[in-house]
């Protein structure tokens, strides 16, 4: 089973996706031509393609969609309502580059994300290196993680010690994210398992050093009725090194979902999933709650 040069554009295009997920939260992969893309906060979209389209040296997304919440590596950034979120992707043989935006709907949400990445194959084993740039123009804070910490802060630390930990700690406590994000990210996975792809995403935030995270996931594509309907289950475990939080390390959340795809005609796709996020140890630190949450759009692609 190899995968195709097709497959960085899977990485990059989302909902994802756009999170749907999003910037270097995407993986993908190419099995009996077909595509399966993270999805935000990190939830899988699967877009069946046809031989034509994956042995072609260019291709092009574009996907539409709506979430009842964004969650992005375990944190609700819309709080109690959701988002409206796009996206649009270039693929030039091995060079992938694509845009994503979220509006929060009835919240302040608002982001950005420019995303580059080139797919390495190695046999079966697939390694895609990037850049991600994140401009974060409003967010909402974590469920249940509003003044009690701010005031906790203001009485606990002074203003130097506040500034070390960014700005945005003035508004979402210790949860640790700037609005602008410089991300490096490294993606290892491999197609050698039928149906199944395991991989491993590294994301280094240079905007917030130390940040970084770490993501283990596993992926995969379910054929019910030939290639016009199938479905994509997914489960992540994510590990924090300040990219959450600086206050703790290690384990941040168990995320599992299950999504349909539904193909209307040869470049056009609909999809539904649902979601769920169990918040760890680092996610408790910013006192974020567990989520659960439903994505549905529409994929173009050719």
């Amino acid at each position: 089973m190899k995968i195709n040069s097709f497959l960085v554009l899977g990485l990059l295009l989302s909902t994802t996706s756009a999170s749907l997920a999003h910037g270097p939260a995407h993986i993908a992969r190419n099995v009996e031509q077909t595509q399966i893309n993270e999805v935000v906060g990190d939830q899988a979209v699967g877009v069946p393609i046809s031989q034509e389209v994956a042995e072609r040296w260019w291709a092009a997304e574009a996907t539409t969609g709506w979430e009842s919440r964004h969650v992005h590596y375990g944190v609700n950034e819309t709080g109690s309502s959701g988002a409206y979120v796009n996206e649009v992707g270039i693929q030039l043989g091995d060079l992938a580059i694509n845009v994503w935006n979220g509006f929060g709907i009835g919240n302040s949400f608002n982001e950005w994300d420019f995303t580059i990445g080139y797919n390495v194959e190695i046999g079966p084993v697939f390694i895609i290196p990037g850049y991600n740039f994140r401009y974060m123009a409003g967010h909402v804070e974590p469920s249940g993680h509003a003044h009690h910490e701010e005031e906790h802060h203001e009485e606990e630390h002074e203003e130097e010690h506040e500034e070390e930990h960014h700005d945005h700690e003035e508004e979402n406590g210790s949860h640790a994210h700037s609005t602008y994000g410089n991300e490096l990210f490294l993606t290892i996975g491999t197609t050698a398992i039928p149906y199944v792809i395991p991989s491993a995403n590294f994301i280094w935030d240079l905007n917030n050093t130390p940040g970084a995270f770490l993501e283990f996931r596993v992926d995969g594509d379910i054929p019910v009725y030939g290639e016009t309907f199938s479905l994509q289950p997914y489960t992540t475990l994510g590990l924090n090194f300040g990219y959450n939080t600086m206050d703790y390390y290690g384990w941040n959340n168990f995320q599992l979902g299950l999504q349909g795809t539904f193909q209307i005609t040869r470049y056009v796709a609909a999809f539904a999933g649902v979601n769920y996020s169990v918040a760890l140890e680092a996610l408790q630190q910013i006192q974020q709650d567990n989520v659960f949450w439903i994505n549905v759009g529409l994929s173009f692609a050719y």
